[in-house]
């Protein structure tokens, strides 16, 4: 990044224009490793991936790999991937079941709570030599919302729920329709995308306005016998966008069905229809009928409701992102109904889905346009609905404005300017650390 380059002048959230350098210097990028991957709450996985002890999978905070396990005593620990001997990999399986965890390098074991074990020639070191100094550094804050495991390497960092604020009303609607709460099904699909990771975290909070375009001939494809504008059209249902002070945003529509979505298989529109009052006397007419929308929690975990994909966007650098996608189903659906989730949600936005090609290409062009020195002095304009009146919703938490508006994503640019514009605390090699861990599915 060049040096006259001043942090505070890249998002103006007042004019509604934003500097093509947060999505393409090499600079921003690393500050954002510090000051947003370090020090905020971060989607790991779900507890339905590891129901037994010994149970772990591996995932990432950022660009740090990490090794998340349950414990013998049901709770969930988690650390950092790197054996303290030479930096290698502790864990190089995406999953399984471990009685402990060996580098590949040296040989040096950890137990399931990242605890140095054992390392060959021990004697070697000295009678001196300090086993329990030398674990995996621990992920002290972690923490479960409904199965929703999320960790934070910010001791300083508020609790989960503050963090995910009014937008727990959003996520409930997801992980809470039924009884029983969800699960994950059918492992992670993984690929890679060369676009900065905001750009997708940036149209699922809030871009409601690019579907009637780029997935209009998805949604031809899919167009159903009884076609009706007003209710299947990207560009003429009525909805509303929310945001919340802590980044989050999402937008939605009104509907009297539980999901008007084209694509969803006919098993999944039963199950959703089947199980509407079920859902309502739950979770209140709003978000009963209400599930078919984008959502991003602050800074990049995202989903789908009614298509039931959920995302991360792990940051590759500043021109790359690493696609993590689960499908979440209801615990309680029978096996045919979860197994027509997937099929929706792989059909629609898999690696080679329907609408998520139409995305990808799109990120893609955009990142190959930002290398460009005119391109990146050129800033982007952020101004739909600038200025537009806050509307209120009756016993709904956050921000709400207009479908079509920039408004969640201008709240999204404020608050990862807020965060870059805060240098983060000092870190200090620390010898000995505790261990983080979280019970069962809590509320």
């Amino acid at each position: 990044m060049n040096a006259a380059i001043d942090l505070k002048k890249l998002v103006d959230t007042q004019r509604g224009t934003l500097s093509p350098l947060i999505y393409s210097d090499p600079t921003v990028y690393q500050i954002e490793r510090d000051r947003i991957f370090s020090r905020s709450w971060l989607f790991i996985g779900h507890e339905s991936q590891i129901p037994k002890a010994g149970d772990f999978f591996t995932s990432y905070m950022g660009e740090d790999p990490i090794v998340v396990v349950r414990q013998k005593d049901g709770t969930v620990a988690a650390f950092l991937n790197q054996c303290r001997h030479r930096g290698m990999r502790i864990c190089r399986s995406d999953l399984g079941n471990a009685r402990a965890f060996t580098c590949s390098y040296h040989g040096w074991s950890y137990d399931l709570a990242g605890g140095l074990k054992a390392i060959p020639h021990e004697q070697q070191y000295g009678a001196d030599f300090d086993r329990d100094a030398w674990g995996a550094k621990k992920i002290e804050r972690l923490e479960s919302y409904k199965g929703m495991l999320f960790a934070n390497w910010d001791l300083d960092a508020p609790a989960l729920v503050e963090h995910l604020g009014a937008a727990t009303y959003y996520l409930d609607g997801l992980v809470d329709r039924l009884e029983g709460g969800t699960e994950v099904i059918a492992g992670v699909h993984k690929w890679i995308i060369d676009c900065n990771w905001k750009m997708p975290a940036d149209q699922f909070v809030s871009d409601m306005y690019h579907a009637a375009s780029s997935h209009i001939s998805a949604i031809e494809a899919c167009r159903p016998d009884d076609y009706d504008p007003a209710v299947h059209s990207m560009d003429q249902r009525d909805g509303m966008q929310f945001w919340t002070d802590e980044g989050h945003g999402g937008g939605y529509f009104h509907s009297d069905a539980p999901n008007p979505a084209v694509w969803l298989d006919p098993l999944a529109k039963a199950w959703l229809k089947d199980t509407f009052e079920e859902a309502r006397a739950r979770l209140g007419d709003h978000r009963a009928a209400r599930v078919s929308g984008h959502n991003t929690l602050f800074p990049n975990f995202s989903w789908l409701n009614g298509t039931n994909t959920i995302r991360v966007w792990h940051p590759r650098g500043p021109n790359q992102i690493e696609v993590w996608a689960w499908v979440l189903v209801d615990s309680k659906a029978p096996d045919e109904v979860k197994n027509a989730f997937r099929r929706s949600a792989v059909r629609a936005f898999g690696p080679s889905g329907m609408l998520e090609q139409d995305d990808g290409e799109n990120w893609v062009e955009i990142q190959k346009v930002m290398r460009g020195s005119m391109a990146q002095s050129s800033d982007l304009c952020y101004q739909m609905a600038l200025g537009a009146p806050e509307q209120s919703v009756e016993g709904v938490g956050g921000h709400h404005g207009p479908l079509f508006s920039d408004m969640a994503a201008r709240n999204f640019y404020r608050r990862w300017a807020e965060l870059m514009n805060t240098p983060a605390p000092a870190r200090q090699s620390d010898a000995v650390q505790g261990q983080g861990s979280c019970g069962g599915k809590n509320d």
